[in-house]
């Protein structure tokens, strides 16, 4: 069974939030941002077949975050 674009997003969230600078230490707040932060990005998007399309998306938008 394919998985879903949320699905996608929510691992590629996970992994990013995982990374130091995001100061994201509690486990349980880190996974309920991914949540948001997932349903906020798939809200739109292009279609995201596989991880790796995800991934390029969140880093796309990352890109813009400050502004």
């Amino acid at each position: 069974m394919a998985k879903s674009r949320m699905k996608y997003m929510l691992r590629a969230w996970n992994k990013e939030l995982r990374l130091p600078h995001w100061s994201m230490g509690n486990r349980k707040h880190r996974k309920a941002c991914a949540r948001d932060f997932a349903a906020a990005s798939v809200e739109g998007s292009e279609p995201i077949t596989c991880q790796a399309d995800a991934d390029d998306h969140l880093a796309e938008e990352l890109t813009y975050w400050g502004e």
